[in-house]
């Protein structure tokens, strides 16, 4: 499964994983220390199988590599994401896309925000605008082409608020007395043939779910 998502800030990458997947997306969860920890008490057990899933089945996020994978102190937050090199040029990007494609092949999921960067940089450079005045950036095509490639679902989900929470442009000090709304579409497959109308459809889908 592909799951898309707008991106109004930093939050989303974090949030999306663990709003499903509470402690999963860490690395730091599967040491030794912390797992014999965890396992010791059994209440806490009964809730590992409630809520744990297979290592395949948690998102895979698509992180800057600059920003993001390459400073020692995210290492925390690195899990299972599949980094992506934007300075790299297209060798860079093609080598991530056929990772995510890898993953989605083995039955994994990806999360992946197709505007490429935030919403308030991508709508500089082309401006989608839904019923109700929301704003999404034009979408890139990688989702588009996995989807066609390996035949994976699209997980449409808006999200807002989060650029209240935490504002763009601005100290970050986060502002939690503000709203977050996830809105969650239903999946579907592309029944485009190209990844322009791949393309089409995601955003269709990502407009339809905003404007619910």
């Amino acid at each position: 499964m592909i799951i898309v998502s707008n991106h109004p800030s930093f939050i989303e990458p974090v949030l999306l994983p663990l709003m499903g997947f509470p402690w999963m997306n860490f690395p730091w969860v599967f040491s030794p220390l912390w797992s014999r920890i965890k396992f010791s008490l059994s209440w806490f057990k009964e809730l590992q199988k409630e809520f744990s899933l297979p290592k395949r089945l948690i998102p895979a996020n698509v992180p800057d590599k600059n920003n993001f994978y390459d400073p020692p102190y995210m290492g925390l937050f690195q899990g299972i994401n599949i980094p992506v090199d934007r300075s790299g040029g297209a060798h860079g990007r093609i080598g991530t896309v056929l990772a995510l494609k890898k993953a989605l092949e083995n039955g994994g999921r990806v999360l992946i925000f197709p505007e490429g960067s935030r919403t308030f940089k991508a709508t500089q450079k082309g401006e989608v605008k839904t019923a109700n005045g929301r704003r999404l950036g034009k979408l890139r095509d990688g989702a588009g082409w996995l989807a066609l490639k390996t035949g994976a679902r699209i997980l449409p989900i808006w999200v807002e608020g989060t650029d209240r929470v935490l504002p763009n442009n601005k100290f970050p000090i986060p502002r939690l007395w503000h709203k977050i709304t996830i809105k969650i579409g239903s999946p579907f497959k592309v029944q485009g043939d190209t990844r322009r109308e791949a393309i089409l459809e995601i955003t269709k889908s990502l407009l339809e779910v905003a404007d619910e």
